[in-house]
């Protein structure tokens, strides 16, 4: 069922001749009120006036679908002063010619009683100029709409664009580890492949299907963030000890997918890559019904990297997807590296 409500906009849209001829009786019918309120002689006022109507309405449609697309929103400021001041005038001499033209075929009809108003020259044009620009003036609101509404529209799609990028990212150097580690595993005919195998391709199609999404569960993210643990510690199984604890008060809660992953991510990278003996890294996560705190600890290392390139990504995140909604603080110690993040719910 089509909704009552949409009549204005298919008005606007695809009928907006309606809107032109009522705008334009409006304002003959405003100007024969005006000009004929002396006489009280309304009919012969608007006929007066309607002579006079083609050349106000030529005049603004010049204005409107020439002078102020071509020239005006293009930047063309000199041409377009100068073209209106030509239209103006032209526009200003043809209205003399017919209001002449129109006096002196009136003459017999006792012009002299019409409103002084409808017979002075300089208020004709004083109202001829005061509805261009009302048209004018209309046309340039509608113009800055219409482009507030293409900027939102592209900031949107850029936004989406940066988004997919974003949540698609995966280390190249993770997978090609993890693949190496994966045929060592099955050259040695190990017992750990099958999970291995199976990890990876939870974590490939997580991140697949995840950038179609801009929340997921949180179980659902600890769950891969799970599995690319599992998946790291193939390589340094022995040099790192993980510690990891999730509460849930509100299993509603979602969060946007692999920000968890990039923090542990990013604590692998900077905390047990350059570290040549024994590491550890610490992953709290905590679910409120009002927001999520997240903690990720690890063994400082003299190379840490401050803000690398997965804080730097995460932080462009924060703020597409929790503007003004999140906390981000990265904390270098003596011993350790900690990195919390607090997300609130709207």
């Amino acid at each position: 069922m089509k909704d009552p409500g949409n009549w204005l906009d298919d008005i606007v849209t695809r009928k907006r001749w309606i809107l032109h001829v009522a705008f334009w009786l409006g304002i003959l019918l405003l100007y024969g009120i005006f000009f004929g309120r002396r006489n009280n002689n309304y009919f012969q006022t608007i006929f007066f006036v309607g002579l006079l109507m083609p050349v106000v309405i030529g005049a603004t449609y010049v204005f409107n679908y020439y002078l102020i697309p071509q020239f005006l929103t293009a930047g063309r400021y000199r041409l377009f002063l100068l073209y209106a001041c030509y239209t103006i005038l032209a526009a200003l001499f043809l209205e003399m010619m017919v209001a002449l033209l129109t006096f002196l075929v009136m003459a017999e009809l006792q012009v002299q009683n019409m409103s002084p108003a409808s017979v002075d020259i300089f208020f004709l044009m004083a109202s001829f100029l005061l509805v261009v620009f009302l048209g004018v003036a209309i046309k340039m609101v509608s113009f800055w709409r219409q482009s507030k509404s293409d900027y939102k529209a592209l900031m949107l799609e850029k936004i989406e664009m940066e988004l997919k990028f974003l949540k698609t990212q995966l280390n190249p150097h993770f997978l090609f580890n993890t693949l190496n580690n994966l045929y060592y595993l099955t050259s040695t005919k190990s017992d750990k492949a099958p999970q291995a195998v199976l990890a990876l391709s939870e974590i490939l199609d997580y991140v697949l299907h995840s950038g179609e999404r801009t929340q997921v569960p949180v179980e659902e993210e600890w769950k891969q963030a799970e599995n690319y643990i599992a998946l790291e510690l193939l390589r340094y199984e022995g040099r790192v000890d993980i510690e990891k604890k999730l509460t849930v008060q509100n299993g509603s809660v979602s969060i946007c997918p692999r920000m968890l992953i990039t923090l542990i991510e990013n604590a692998f990278k900077h905390g047990v890559m350059p570290v040549a003996g024994k590491s550890w890294i610490k992953v709290v996560m905590i679910c409120t019904n009002d927001k999520i705190s997240i903690s990720v600890a690890n063994k400082r290392s003299n190379s840490v990297v401050l803000d690398g390139i997965g804080l730097q990504n995460l932080r462009s995140q924060l703020e597409l997807l929790y503007p003004g909604r999140h906390l981000l603080e990265v904390n270098p110690g003596a011993e350790e590296f900690l990195v919390d993040l607090t997300l609130h719910e709207v």
